[in-house]
């Protein structure tokens, strides 16, 4: 075996070894919640020492970084493939809307990993690395928006009315994190919305359906 062959072979195992690490990360936070993640919980579920996983992550910081990702890349992936799976292009924005809400709805502790846990870390540390951001999520939500853009337009708009019809998209997007985030909150607090999920969805849904409608 050559030396760039075991260099690989290594590099391979590295990745395996990490991927096996986030999988427990993700139990522990889907059954714990993220005070459940820690190196020593997710080492004793792989009958790991600590030591030994700072090999791969140098801290709870750095580990759940690389969750934020894991977790980041798994909601592209299903609004990705729920969209493209819709044959109404008219109801593209509330499928968006629905399965946003449907990914995160049962699992606040995943969202808030995501979208609160990474701002708290980055206040102090530093953030998702630029290679993470560079190579996987920027990719990812890039191909969102893509197709999204795509979905809603049509070949006779102007390249400054494909991006009002993209940021649309994303406005959209934000309020259904702004829905979960409203959620996130009234459940940590015990105090639930005066309104009910299916009304604040229907109302989101008609909001950007009416302004579907007027960018055609």
């Amino acid at each position: 075996m050559s030396k760039r062959q075991h260099s690989a072979r290594v590099e391979h195992k590295r990745e395996q070894v990490r991927q096996e690490i986030l999988g427990v990360a993700r139990s522990l936070l889907r059954e714990g919640g993220v005070e459940a993640v820690t190196l020593a919980s997710v080492s004793g579920e792989l009958n790991m020492t600590k030591q030994a996983l700072y090999h791969y992550f140098s801290s709870k910081e750095a580990l759940v970084r690389s969750l934020v990702a894991t977790l980041l890349d798994d909601e592209i992936d299903v609004l990705t493939a729920t969209i493209e799976a819709s044959d109404s292009v008219e109801d593209t924005l509330e499928t968006l809307i629905r399965a946003f809400y449907e990914h995160y709805i049962n699992h606040l502790d995943a969202f808030r990993v995501v979208y609160c846990q990474s701002q708290l870390i980055s206040a102090s540390k530093p953030g998702i690395d630029r290679k993470t951001l560079r190579d996987e999520i920027n990719p990812r939500t890039r191909h969102l928006f893509d197709m999204l853009e795509q979905r809603m337009s049509n070949s006779d708009m102007s390249s400054r009315e494909r991006l009002r019809v993209r940021q649309l998209a994303f406005t959209a997007w934000t309020s259904a994190l702004g829905l979960l985030t409203m959620l996130g909150i009234a459940e940590a607090s015990n105090d639930p919305l005066v309104h009910s999920d299916e009304d604040l969805l229907g109302t989101l849904s008609t909001v950007f359906g009416r302004a579907m409608v007027s960018h055609k």
